[in-house]
Formats: structure tokens, C-alpha cells, sequence
């Protein structure tokens, strides 16, 4: 028994188009991507979204395949990968908070060479900065942040649907995003690195007051247990701040789909 596949030429480019995007983001956001999960686990889930997706998602007119270019179709494709890619680097700015405060306070507690190698980017990250970033994750998820990105990813399709023209007014969006990315993270470590600045002009004054007293042995241990205690410390109030930014955040990622 013969069987016979009609597929129309509209519907196979918008779902290519479909697909695209959410390859853009699939292979870019660390949850998605490797080591995390495999390759062809991030086929198979931007294939699944792109087949789900593909009924309810408007196609432009403009892009029928008997009234464009190859170079159209070409520009197009790209376009898609782009903006899936760029959701998938704005919500990866959210987890780098955690990762980049990790960073300000390894330097000041005495951790920066003790370092470890981070999977997802490839390079060495600190052990206070590996810590924030993996509890980010956690925290993601529990939050159902993934849901609520997914539902983002959804809505682009609304709002930039496939085949509109190309345009670079969400770059300085996501560019801005980087400059809120190193703030947010600045905000979570000032509560540490203030404390253990005020620990440093304690062992200064101690130094000039009994300076038969070894104390860059003792001030390292000393810097190391109080920034240990104030991080965790702060654990709960990060859990609230994270909470409170993943919202914010995936409300700016889908006001900067608006520019596209």
C-alpha cells in the first residue's frame, strides 16, 4: 500500500522558519545546550516545539515560496536564527548573576586561583562563582523560569512573526541587557564585599597597633570564614532577588522582541 505525503510549499518553509528559531535558542541556552543535554536531544526538542508551534504560528504572506528570492529566503533564515539566538543569550545573562558576583567575591576572599573548569563556556570559572551559577540553575528551575521562557519563546512568534523584515533595533537591547547583567550581580556581592572590606581595615589597624603579629598568614583564614558565613547568609534574600529578576527579566526579552 502506497502512501503519499502532501506537503504545501507555505507550510514546509514556515516550518523551517519555526524550527530555525528555536534551533537559535535550543543550541545557545546552557539548559538546552551541551553538556547538559546532547546534541540530538536539542534537535529532537526544537523539532518537537517547531512541530506544536507550527499550527498556530502566522506566516507572512511575503514569504511564499512563488514570490521570493533564494537570497530572501537566505536572509530570512538567518534572521530567525538570530533572534532565537539572542533569546537564548538574554536568558543565559540571568544565570551569568550568579556566576559573575561569584566572581567579585572569590577575588576578595582569597578563592581566585583556586578555580574550576566550567563545562558550558570552556574556561576556568572560581569556586564561588561555579557555586552561585549552578544554585541559579536550581533556583531557574524551581521557579519554573524554563516554562515561562518557553511561553516568551512562544509569544515571539506573535510578535516578530516569520517573514517581516530585518532589522538590528533589538541588538543595543541586548547589549544593555549585559550592562543590567554585571549590575544585578554587583548588587547581590556588595552586602560580602562590604563586610569583608570593614575585615581588611580591622586587620589593618590590628597590623599597626601589634605588628610583631604574622597577620597576612592569619588574615586569609579570617577573610575566608566571614565570607563564607555572609554568603550564607544572604542565600535566602539571593533566592527572593533571583526570583524577582527572572520575572522582570523575561518581560524585557519579550518587550525587546517588540524592536525586531
Amino acid at each position: 500500500m502506497a502512501f503519499e505525503l502532501h506537503l504545501d510549499p507555505m507550510t514546509a518553509l514556515g516550518f523551517m522558519y519555526i524550527f530555525l528559531r528555536m534551533s537559535g535558542f535550543f543550541f545557545l541556552f546552557p539548559l538546552f545546550s551541551r553538556p547538559y543535554c546532547p546534541v540530538h536531544v536539542s534537535i529532537f526538542l526544537a523539532l518537537l516545539c517547531a512541530f506544536l508551534l507550527a499550527p498556530a504560528v502566522q506566516i507572512d504572506g511575503e514569504i511564499a515560496p512563488d514570490t521570493i528570492s533564494d537570497m530572501a529566503v537566505l536572509l530570512t533564515a538567518v534572521r530567525e536564527i538570530t533572534i532565537g539566538a539572542m533569546i537564548g543569550f538574554s536568558a543565559l545573562l540571568l544565570l551569568l548573576i550568579g556566576q559573575t558576583a561569584g566572581q567579585f567575591l572569590d577575588f576578595q576572599m582569597g578563592f581566585f586561583t583556586a578555580s574550576e573548569v566550567d563545562p558550558v563556556m570552556g574556561t576556568r570559572i572560581p569556586l564561588v562563582g561555579n557555586y552561585l551559577y549552578l544554585f541559579s540553575i536550581v533556583l531557574f528551575l524551581s521557579f519554573d523560569g524554563h516554562h515561562y521562557l518557553l511561553r516568551a519563546l512562544k509569544e515571539s512568534f506573535t510578535i516578530a512573526p516569520p517573514g517581516t523584515p530585518f532589522s538590528t533595533a533589538g541588538i543595543p537591547a541586548v547589549l544593555g541587557f549585559m550592562s543590567w547583567m554585571f549590575r544585578s550581580a554587583l548588587q547581590i556581592s556588595l552586602p560580602v564585599m562590604a563586610a569583608l572590606l570593614l575585615a581588611s581595615v580591622a586587620l589593618g589597624v590590628l597590623a599597626r597597633a601589634m605588628p610583631q603579629l604574622n597577620l597576612f598568614v592569619l588574615g586569609i583564614p579570617i577573610r575566608i570564614i566571614l565570607g563564607m558565613t555572609m554568603l550564607l547568609s544572604i542565600t535566602a534574600i539571593y533566592a527572593s532577588f533571583f526570583s524577582d529578576v527572572t520575572a522582570d527579566h523575561i518581560g524585557d526579552i519579550v518587550r525587546m522582541l517588540r524592536m525586531w
